[in-house]
């Protein structure tokens, strides 16, 4: 009380929050340990893997639809078939319609595509 006035604590608004003057060490120290708590998270966060294309899809969004797909089992099962006969980066895919090249970042891509590991029995196709 000073006189007959009633003195209250100024109030300060920060980060849209108001809180007391008295307050407003407190809440820096707790926001900057809540900030740096924040960035030790993600520094200890894995990347997530990076995102394959699918050569069998088309338009803006090839990105690879992982468990929705038949040929998906922990990776695209095609990528699997064997080593590649040579690299093929660069070259014209043939499951693209729109004469794309190859790219290293397709999920069938490992130094060449996996495909041309794919391969033929001679026997059968001279009999």
């Amino acid at each position: 009380m000073i006189g007959n006035c009633k003195e209250y604590e100024m109030d300060v608004t920060v980060d849209g929050i108001t809180i007391p003057q008295s307050q407003l060490e407190d809440y820096h120290r707790r926001k900057k340990a809540a900030e740096e708590a924040r960035k030790e998270a993600e520094k200890n966060t894995p990347a997530p893997p990076p995102q394959r294309n699918c050569p069998f899809k088309d338009g803006m969004n090839t990105t690879c639809t992982g468990e929705k797909c038949a040929f998906y089992f922990t990776g695209c099962t095609l990528a699997r078939i064997g080593a590649p006969a040579r690299d093929t980066a660069g070259r014209v895919c043939p499951f693209d319609r729109y004469g794309n090249k190859c790219r290293e970042d397709c999920a069938l891509y490992k130094n060449g595509c996996t495909l041309t590991a794919i391969k033929t029995n001679r026997e059968s196709e001279d009999k």
